[in-house]
């Protein structure tokens, strides 16, 4: 069981100051100990339902859930196992006029309030641009169960974008001969003898008949060659018309418009809710980004079409994983951002619609609120019998998002096709990295773009060749070092063209930026930060120069977990949910794009692109081949399938890898998936939502219920390590701890299955039964007991236990992390009497020694934040900049300080200062700064003027008043 703990706590004397959003407030109740010393774990904070009509609210975009369960979930309208919505029977039909007029009577009880759209399948409700007024009124109306501001989402790709001018360089020597594209059906063993599609009649033209995908992105360009008419007639006619109930809609942009066919028979776009629409986007459910187009032709696209990316040696053909499957596009994202409104509408439509899977390569925050209307939708999908395939985002390590147990969280890695080229200075040194380009280029002098900027541009940006910042006088003919954030990495190559240069070498700044392939407007080599900084360093010197290599494909060691790529733990269960649960190939990715785009990113109709979002429609298209193979499967006996026969393999039978170390379960969750066996994996963890509520309820985050109520009144009390996950997780174990797991038997035959256990480092294990006798459709429980032994406090360890009979291997990663003792983060209660109890777990010989301090009264402070400051200097006052100053007593363990209610919506960032009482109360170096969702309550510790305070850590929101 995940509970954080405060750990251990300095004196401190003096005060704290933040810059955060207005309205602040304080109560505390301390309790420390004393246990070894150790890296204190993350997890929930204590459960506590919401009280949205006592919250404050401004105006805004609401997501107002109302009192009644949606269509999909109803018991009159629920669809059965293996069965969709139907919107067209009298049973829904009737439901949905019960809903509207409940519906109208809560409007009509707040005048002014206009609905942007209804909810009725996954969610009950609407959304609606509000006054603080109204949204304070509707919290009070007993007929809403919940209010939720709108959020900005972003989608997941991490890439370079296509190049939009045809390469021009001074004197190139050599041209490349063609690359090939990636071959992901291939890298994927789809088409080998015993493959994936040799189980499907007619193979991989036959792969995903019968299957429609949804994807919710950036839009479609319905013309691209991977989307051109399937051959008619078509066998899976009848079995498409029974299940979809959705539509074409051309758009209103007649210079944009979109005509749909049998491949895709859907296509709409939602944007009542759109954050910034920018001049560049369209009305229309054409993709302006390509991404989209990118999404649906990798996990859907025509088989064996020609491709070739502009301004590279790229050519070849590209098919996408289930070719036959229909595709339905709803566009929810504009300019890459995504709101929640129109969201959770587009997810409302799709499974109205019938589609059977859906593609999210949006990430989310990794550290969400609970409230978050469009998981409560996936949620509600997921129970339909939807499967959903999420991005994990690419923020790198610790930032897994989307780590909710109905959906399937997707990593990104490497394929086995890679693209070299080669740097070489005029020294005699030669280094390697990323390149694309057909052209070589021969000896030229070498700039750092840093110090190459017109007069007056600051370095930095120089630096990472921002558009107008380069002089020509320094550039032209050169080859141009720059460095990589800033701007898109093909921007780079566009400035570094225009200032006149021969090419550019790109070098990452940080670890975690992505060394990845694209098509840029002059030839570049992208290097990583180690050989970035030499070349640099060379460069700086008298008469440098360098030349560059024509790109050459190689065949490369793969998967490797990408650098960029989001892993575990999961914060909000405190690494008792195993995230990402599969890495996929999202590196490199050639697919379908939308020539010209909004921006003119793109100049043909094939490009590169790379991010966990093009890791994410490759499970996707994985699940509607397993799902046409397997119609009477649940979306999580599918996603258990793709997880116990994933592997922790490379193509040369080496452990995978990332960064150069060997990868972990936090990197890759189960593995990288091995569509073959999946067909057949013998044994699967199922779940329901009844362990989906069992387990919010266990970490704190109960879900939000159609009658109001608390769902964790009736929800079985249970450990979050203990969901029946195809992995196992404890985020804190105090010196023991057992968790259960039920195997259902999907095969033809009774399974004898006997275990095998790699305990993890520094724990002893065992299974109890060894041996399951499973039956066909039957299930076994068995448990796993681990204790202790050695293992560090505060550190990961790994493991796997496995369930083998004479045809299968059933595979299970454990990630277990020790703690000395398991206790609470805060206790809460009401009223100005009363107690409240818990009993701390130590996982550690010796005496537990603990001290309770507090209750402590809160002091609120309010002030107002108007703009946007980028730029966020606290020593220039500014409207957009508040700053409350609180003085924490001398003696106190910590100090903690929330902004509330939440009515901002972009996250805060805020700055924490901690001083000691000198004659100018100078902050010195003790300052961090954070960005803190505005819902959530923040926890920091200030210690001195010469030690920083920590990063605030997200926990759950408690009344200010102590009792």
């Amino acid at each position: 069981m995940s509970q954080q703990h405060p750990g251990r706590h300095g004196r401190l004397g003096g005060r704290a100051a933040s810059l955060l959003a207005p309205a602040v407030g304080v109560g505390l109740l301390f309790l420390a100990f004393s246990p070894p010393t150790q890296a204190a774990p993350t997890g929930p904070a204590a459960r506590q339902p919401a009280d949205y009509a006592g919250q404050k609210y401004s105006a805004g975009t609401y997501l107002v859930q109302l009192a009644d369960k949606p269509v999909a979930t109803y018991g009159r309208t629920a669809p059965a196992p293996g069965e969709k919505v139907n919107p067209r029977s009298q049973a829904v039909r009737d439901y949905l006029g019960r809903l509207k007029q409940a519906r109208d009577q809560v409007l009509d009880e707040v005048r002014g309030v206009t609905p942007l759209y209804s909810y009725q399948y996954v969610l009950n409700g609407f959304s609606a641009k509000m006054t603080a007024g109204q949204a304070a009124e509707l919290a009070r109306n007993p007929g809403v169960v919940s209010l939720a501001r709108s959020k900005a989402n972003h989608l997941a790709a991490t890439t370079a974008t296509a190049g939009t001018a045809t390469a021009t360089t001074t004197g190139t020597a050599t041209t490349a001969g063609s690359l090939p594209p990636a071959d992901t059906v291939g890298f994927l063993g789809l088409k080998k003898p015993g493959g994936l599609y040799s189980k499907i009649p007619g193979g991989q033209r036959n792969a995903g008949e019968g299957m429609i995908i949804g994807l919710l992105d950036s839009g479609i360009d319905t013309g691209n060659p991977s989307f051109r008419a399937l051959p008619e007639p078509r066998p899976d006619a009848e079995v498409i018309a029974k299940k979809w109930k959705g539509g074409c809609d051309p758009g209103d942009d007649p210079a944009h418009r979109v005509t749909c066919n049998n491949k895709v028979i859907g296509a709409q776009y939602y944007n009542k809710d759109v954050f910034d629409p920018g001049q560049n986007d369209w009305p229309s459910p054409m993709d302006a980004e390509a991404h989209g187009t990118h999404t649906a032709t990798t996990a859907a696209g025509d088989a064996d079409v020609p491709a070739s990316v502009p301004d590279t040696a790229i050519s070849g053909r590209i098919s996408g994983i289930a070719p036959a499957a229909r595709v339905a596009a709803y566009k929810v994202c504009w300019n890459s951002v995504c709101g929640t409104a129109d969201i959770v509408a587009a997810m409302d439509r799709a499974v109205a619609d019938g589609v059977d899977v859906i593609n999210y390569s949006i990430a989310g925050a990794f550290d969400e609120p609970d409230n978050r209307p469009e998981y409560m939708a996936l949620f509600n999908a997921a129970k339909a019998g939807v499967f959903i395939s999420a991005s994990s985002g690419n923020s790198g390590p610790g930032t897994a998002a989307n780590g909710i147990p109905w959906v399937t969280t997707v990593a990104a890695s490497t394929h086995d096709v890679g693209y070299r080229s080669t740097v070489i200075l005029g020294n005699g040194a030669s280094y390697s990295g990323v390149g694309t380009s057909a052209f070589a280029v021969p000896s030229a002098p070498l700039v750092d773009a840093a110090k190459a900027g017109r007069s007056g541009v600051d370095a930095t940006a120089a630096g990472q060749c921002r558009a107008g910042t380069l002089d020509p006088d320094r550039v032209k003919g050169a080859l141009v070092l720059c460095a990589y954030g800033g701007v898109a990495l093909t921007d780079k190559s566009d400035e570094v063209k225009a200032a006149g240069g021969a090419g550019m070498v790109l070098y990452n700044v940080t670890p975690i930026d992505a060394q990845i392939a694209g098509a840029y407007t002059v030839p570049t080599v992208h290097v990583d930060r180690a050989t970035g900084l030499a070349i640099r360093a060379y460069a700086d010197g008298t008469g440098a120069t360098a030349g560059l290599g024509a790109a050459r494909a190689v065949h490369q060691e793969a998967p490797e977990v990408a650098d960029f790529s989001s892993s575990g733990p999961d914060v909000n269960s405190g690494g008792d949910l195993l995230q990402p649960d599969v890495t996929a190939p999202g590196v490199d990715i050639t697919a379908g794009t939308t020539p010209g785009g909004s921006d003119g990113a793109f100049k043909g109709e094939q490009g590169i692109m790379s991010g966990t979002s093009m890791a994410t429609p490759h499970v996707a298209g994985l699940a509607l081949l397993l799902r046409q193979l397997h119609p009477d499967w649940s979306p999580m006996e599918v996603k258990s399938a793709l997880m116990t026969t994933a592997t922790t393999k490379d193509n040369a039978g080496k452990p995978i890898q990332r960064s150069g170390a060997a990868a972990t379960p936090l990197d890759y969750g189960a593995g990288h998936v091995a569509p073959n066996p999946a067909d057949d994996p013998g044994l699967v963890y199922d779940s329901t939502s009844a362990d989906w509520t069992a387990y919010l309820c266990a970490i704190g985050r109960p879900p939000v219920t159609g009658d109001g109520g608390d769902a964790c009144d009736t929800a079985r009390k249970t450990d979050p390590s203990d969901l029946n996950s195809p992995t196992i997780s404890v985020g804190d174990l105090a010196g023991k701890q057992t968790v259960t797991r039920t195997v259902t038997n999907v095969s033809a035959t009774t399974g004898v299955y006997t275990a095998s256990l790699r305990s993890p480092p520094g724990y002893e294990a065992k299974v109890s039964p060894n041996r399951l006798v499973v039956p066909p459709s039957g299930s076994a429980t068995y448990q796993v007991a681990f204790t202790r032994t050695d293992a560090d406090f505060g550190k990961w360890s790994y493991g796997s236990v496995s369930w083998s009979d004479q045809a299968h291997r059933v595979r299970s990663a454990v990630a277990l992390r020790a703690s000395a003792v398991n206790i609470p983060a805060e206790a809460t209660g009401k009223g100005a009497t009363g107690s409240v109890t818990f009993t701390p777990k130590v996982g550690f010989d010796g005496t537990l020694t603990t001290t309770v301090r507090g209750l402590y009264a809160g002091t609120v402070k309010s002030g107002t934040l108007t703009g946007v400051n980028t730029d966020f200097d606290p020593s220039r006052p500014s409207p957009s900049v508040a700053k409350a100053e609180f003085t924490v007593p001398e003696g106190a363990g910590l100090a903690r300080v929330a902004s509330c209610p939440p009515n901002i919506s972009w996250a805060v960032t805020w700055t924490c200062w901690c001083w000691t009482r000198t004659a100018d109360r100078s902050p010195g170096r003790a300052a961090a700064t954070t960005s803190m969702p505005t819902s959530s309550r923040a926890r920091t510790r200030c210690t001195s003027s010469s030690t920083p305070c920590h990063r605030a850590s997200p926990a759950r929101r408690t009344p200010s008043t102590p009792g």
